[in-house]
């Protein structure tokens, strides 16, 4: 009897992340490639990214999938259609993918701060969003507005009306601009910038995006510029998420939690959104995950073929992908 094949797709603005696995969940292949979203990735680009994460999963003309669930892109599953027997298909939204890596597998609230940004709630049959307007209107909260404040913060530096900034010099190494001394390399800031818009492996808004992690490594040196940003970062996002609450009358019993690469960073950001949740209702539950969105997918399929996911279960997926857990940093010092 052939052993069977599954693929758990996570499809983000700047990556695209997929798991083939087996009837035990053990891995087969994992593999990252960019965007497949139009919204943010040029069409060429894009077609790059699919043949590229065929390649890497190795699936030839003619194998079978026995399911794919994930957050699955139309263009990319015709794509597979024609490589591939797919037995059957289970969308899994964003939503749903980063309540199932808390385990909130009934009503829940998620804060979603990636590439992009959004607030979800799902509560009484329903379902609520706000942000995701994209790229062209600034994504507010996201990455990539974290990465247009860093870049613009740097421009005013380097141009001489706006505040002396770390971030100048660490935006110019980023892109490869890094000089012997900080003062020459700081200088570098214009084609550091205007690098971005040459690169033929990732689009602007992924380049854009890319900075935020900067406004962490420039707050570990209390850059105040950087720890501003993680302070409106997290503000804003507390906004949108506690303006949603209220415009939805959702309880207070409804437990929240977070996803995204952008809640990795400096604790700044983490801990003015919280304190922004705790204002309106102290009695909220906050919870952070332990899971990545892709295991909160492969979750997903998990309760549907067993119907539980119970605590020898998680310890399961947690010793099969490691890579996969989710953390914030710890609590930075006053």
């Amino acid at each position: 009897m052939s052993m069977k094949k599954y693929l758990a797709l996570d499809s983000g603005g700047t990556k695209v992340l997929a798991v083939l696995y087996n009837e035990d969940f053990e891995p087969i292949r994992v593999a990252r490639v960019g965007s497949f979203r139009d919204n943010t990735t040029p069409p060429e680009l894009v077609r790059r990214n699919m043949d590229t994460l065929l390649a890497r999963l190795e699936l030839d003309k003619g194998s079978i999938l026995d399911g794919i669930t994930g957050l699955i892109d139309h263009t990319f599953y015709e794509q597979l259609r024609e490589k591939c027997v797919i037995r059957s298909t289970n969308h899994c939204g964003e939503m749903e993918a980063g309540l199932h890596a808390a385990e909130i597998f009934g009503d829940g609230l998620l804060a979603l701060s990636g590439t992009g940004a959004t607030m979800f709630g799902r509560y009484a049959g329903k379902n609520c969003y706000a942000g995701a307007y994209g790229a062209a209107v600034s994504d507010i909260g996201s990455g990539y507005w974290m990465g247009r404040e860093i870049l613009n913060a740097a421009i005013s530096d380097y141009e001489g009306w706006g505040e002396e900034t770390l971030l100048t010099e660490l935006v110019c190494r980023h892109f490869g601009f890094g000089k012997e001394s900080p003062e020459e390399t700081r200088k570098q800031l214009n084609g550091a910038i205007f690098s971005i818009y040459s690169r033929h492996d990732y689009s602007p808004c992924a380049c854009v995006a890319s900075c935020a992690p900067l406004a962490t490594e420039a707050a570990d040196q209390n850059d105040p510029v950087a720890l501003r940003i993680l302070q409106e970062t997290g503000q804003v996002l507390g906004t949108m998420m506690t303006s949603m609450i209220r415009k939805h009358e959702i309880p207070s019993a409804l437990p929240m939690t977070v996803s995204g690469s952008v809640w990795r960073g400096h604790r700044r950001l983490f801990d003015t959104f919280s304190a922004c949740i705790r204002e309106q209702a102290p009695e909220r539950a906050l919870l952070v995950p332990e899971f990545e969105p892709i295991l909160g997918v492969m979750i997903r399929h998990w309760l549907q073929l067993h119907g539980k996911f119970d605590r020898a279960d998680k310890a399961r997926l947690a010793e099969l992908y490691p890579e996969f857990r989710f953390s914030l940093r710890q609590k930075q010092l006053p």
